[in-house]
């Protein structure tokens, strides 16, 4: 009888065991590597002219060509640039064309790419002065 009873005891553990594990390892986190990629980052685009910034909050104002303003968040790892060139936020003025590629996380838009434009009436004088 006792043979019987531990028989049985082994082999409840050894089910109860290996029942277990398969359970555990349904729920063990997804390998990193097997797991599917992340979705592509949503870069959205914009194209129109500074209305206003506030440095403060590192933040710029587009009136877009057509749509409603944008209110762009500028952060370490956006880039500024104008005829190629880097440049610092500072070098934006109200007034200047800009096309701005930006990323919404929640409730902010956050700018990742700024290109100004060159003003054309004033490369479109100097183009004149050096014909006369």
């Amino acid at each position: 009888m006792r043979k019987e009873i531990s028989c049985l005891a082994i082999v409840t553990l050894l089910v109860l065991g290996l029942s277990g594990q398969g359970f555990c390892m349904a729920r063990r986190p997804p390998d990193p590597k097997k797991s599917t990629p992340k979705q592509a980052e949503s870069i959205q685009k914009v194209s129109g002219m500074i209305s206003g910034y506030d440095w403060t909050r590192s933040t710029i104002t587009v009136v877009p060509t057509n749509g409603a303003l944008i209110t762009a968040e500028i952060d370490k790892t956006s880039k500024i640039s104008k005829a190629g060139k880097l440049i610092k936020m500072a070098d934006i003025k109200t007034g200047d064309v800009v096309s701005v590629a930006y990323e919404t996380k929640g409730w902010k838009k956050i700018a990742r790419k700024i290109i100004v434009q060159e003003k054309v009436a004033a490369k479109a004088a100097t183009t004149e002065k050096k014909k006369k």
